[in-house]
């Protein structure tokens, strides 16, 4: 059966009776026709401190309306995550309050604890996954083809590309990183190993068939991946240099440094 749905338009600010969607059925008509079914109206209150501004959708069919809000609440999600993500940049973790996420994304604070329980847990959030693609792209290369210097040129230019496409991510976990909760650096931890020792092989077989000059891969690999990460110091967007060329410039400079 199709819903006649009014749906309220969210404002500037939601209040928690958004988030709480109060749901009210009107009575069903005692007198009608056999074999009619009269609409169920679903509203929602948005509350006396955020007037609702209704508008009629039409009909929609219950999935529909359930993709749609759940499109709505995954934009509201990307939404917070960024404008947090900014706000630890810029005022550091212990210094950022959960109000002035609320107040960037225009929310009520309250609204805000519907889409995350506490400051930590949307800490957590924002590095979950963030190591992947760039993992991938180097784990891809270890096992294509192509000699270790041709691997180790285009795994250097992956993590700086990495870096410099994710600086706010990069600065806020390199100053933050203790302030993780123990089973979420220890996740984080892991993906820096696995990291670390993916550019290890590649530098220790370039090693053992003369490739590169060195008898200690893991510490070659170490001073590889700090020259790298610390671009995100120094980087800026709008500078004479693109993130492509500083990637390139880095690749090729990585070889030099152990080729003999």
């Amino acid at each position: 059966m199709d819903l006649v749905v009014t749906e309220i338009i969210e404002g500037d600010r939601l209040d928690s009776d958004t988030l709480a969607g109060r749901v009210q059925h009107r009575p069903p008509i005692a007198h009608c026709a056999r074999g009619y079914a009269p609409p169920v109206f679903i509203e929602r209150s948005f509350g006396i401190s955020s007037p609702p501004v209704a508008r009629l959708v039409g009909r929609l069919s219950a999935p529909t309306l359930v993709r749609r809000r759940q499109r709505r609440s995954a934009e509201r999600e990307k939404s917070i995550h960024a404008a947090a993500l900014r706000i630890f940049r810029q005022k550091g973790y212990h210094a950022a309050s959960m109000q002035n996420i609320a107040d960037a994304v225009g929310l009520y604070k309250g609204s805000l604890y519907y889409y995350v329980s506490s400051k930590e847990e949307l800490l957590v959030r924002l590095f979950e996954g963030r190591a992947d693609q760039v993992l991938g792209e180097i784990r891809a290369i270890t096992y294509g083809t192509g000699t270790c210097t041709e691997q180790l040129r285009a795994m250097v230019r992956a993590y700086v590309l990495g870096v410099l496409r994710n600086l706010d991510s990069v600065r806020v976990y390199l100053r933050e990183e203790y302030v993780l909760p123990p089973a979420a650096l220890r996740q984080v931890h892991a993906e820096q190993r696995t990291m670390r020792d993916l550019f290890e092989r590649v530098i220790g077989d370039g090693m053992r068939d003369g490739s590169f000059v060195g008898t200690d891969p893991k510490l070659a690999a170490l001073a590889l991946l700090g020259m790298c990460t610390w671009v995100h110091r120094w980087y800026r967007p709008r500078g004479r240099l693109t993130e492509t060329a500083i990637a390139d410039d880095f690749a090729e400079r990585a070889v030099r440094m152990l080729c003999p």
